[in-house]
């Protein structure tokens, strides 16, 4: 055997030794946490807080995952601007205010703090003709370094580009966000939410667009502030998510039609023990309602009693959907208090599923940073 082909095998070992290592039973918040379960799960305000303490890290798994991305914060850079980003996100629903959850609103540059330039940025006719963000190439954006040396003791190398599994497909199973996508409580989507605040039309040296998003809209994540208020207050925000449960294997099923997730469908669906991450495809899918502008309550989620039968009964630690609530409408707040009370469980939600093959795959999701925030977009592919 060669010096290459052993480099080569030994990245290989490295790297299933590095996936298997992301199914490893971690909770997904690290513990010390003040895990009450006499909690009552009705009762989102009333819990004590003298344990909660979120953590925060860039390091996870004794430094498997490691995260590069900056925190969003007030005084974080801004171009051009001698006092930061500033004031960043807006708590437009509150529970102190009677409100049944915490619903937050996000105004950022496109290009503050760890970001990523799309060839219109600078090249106008590119602008015009829509390279933006969404035509970059996921292949290009995500993948594993192979590096070897070309002979013995030579400090110089090439690198190889690969992708994360040899003969794999990436799926993007994220929505495209449009003045049409859907957010709760609305029949006319979000509306226009990019300005461009800077424009090479008007003489400006680039195009720099400004973004103004709910973070409960099109694809997002939960954290446990959004429906908990005393875990808002103690700082269990969207930056305190455990990258670890948000990237590794996951299963993807297909959840009986006409049907909400109840105790029995979470039964018959024989999810195998061990198991910690599902995506759970619905009617809603079918329906195409995450291209569907108007919010539908008759949308399917889980039921009380199938969250209660996930949390008693199996190992999920990550819960994906196929629209804008976990949660069925007609159980909207117990669904969510029984999903999210031992913060151990993390919600994915408005997932693209569609044409998806069923079967296992490796996901990875990533939210924004966003300090303070019970919820954020959230981009999330699939590598077969």
């Amino acid at each position: 055997m060669s010096l290459l082909q052993l480099f080569l095998l030994t990245f290989a070992v490295a790297h299933a030794m590095f996936l298997f290592s992301l199914a490893t039973p971690d909770e997904a918040y690290p513990p010390p946490y003040g895990l009450d379960q006499s909690w009552d799960t009705a009762a989102a305000t009333d819990s004590p807080t003298d344990d909660l303490i979120p953590v925060r890290r860039e390091v996870y798994g004794g430094g498997r995952i490691i995260d590069i991305s900056h925190r969003y914060h007030s005084e974080m850079p801004s171009w051009e601007s001698e006092d930061g980003v500033g004031h960043f996100l807006w708590l437009g629903k509150s529970m102190k205010n009677g409100s049944q959850a915490n619903n937050s609103e996000m105004k950022l540059g496109a290009h503050t703090g760890t970001h990523v330039d799309a060839p219109g940025h600078v090249f106008d006719h590119y602008f015009d003709a829509g390279f933006d963000v969404d035509t970059l190439d996921l292949e290009v954006l995500n993948g594993m370094c192979k590096f070897f040396f070309d002979r013995v003791g030579d400090s110089s190398f090439r690198v190889l580009t690969g992708q994360v599994h040899e003969n794999g497909d990436i799926l993007d199973i994220t929505h495209k966000f449009t003045p049409h996508t859907p957010v709760g409580d609305s029949t006319e989507g979000i509306g226009p939410f990019l300005k461009l605040l800077f424009s090479m039309k008007n003489g400006s040296d680039y195009n720099f667009s400004e973004m103004k998003l709910p973070v409960h809209s099109g694809t997002h994540v939960d954290a446990p502030g959004h429906m908990y208020d005393n875990y808002f207050d103690e700082g269990y925000d969207v930056n305190s998510l455990d990258l670890r449960v948000l990237n590794g294997p996951v299963l993807l099923v297909d959840v009986p039609r006409d049907k909400n997730i109840t105790a029995d469908v979470m039964k018959s669906l024989n999810i195998p023990k061990g198991v910690r991450r599902v995506l759970f495809r619905t009617l809603n899918t079918d329906r195409g309602l995450m291209y569907k502008k108007a919010f539908d309550t008759s949308y399917v989620g889980f039921m009380k009693d199938g969250a209660q039968w996930l949390v008693d009964n199996t190992d999920i630690k990550l819960v994906g959907v196929d629209y804008l609530s976990v949660a069925a409408f007609d159980d909207l707040i117990p669904s969510h208090l029984v999903l999210l009370k031992s913060k151990e469980i993390i919600l994915v939600e408005g997932l693209k599923l569609d044409e998806v093959p069923l079967g296992l795959y490796s996901v990875h999701c990533l939210p924004l940073r966003l300090v303070g925030a019970e919820g954020s977009p959230i981009r999330c592919i699939l590598i077969k």
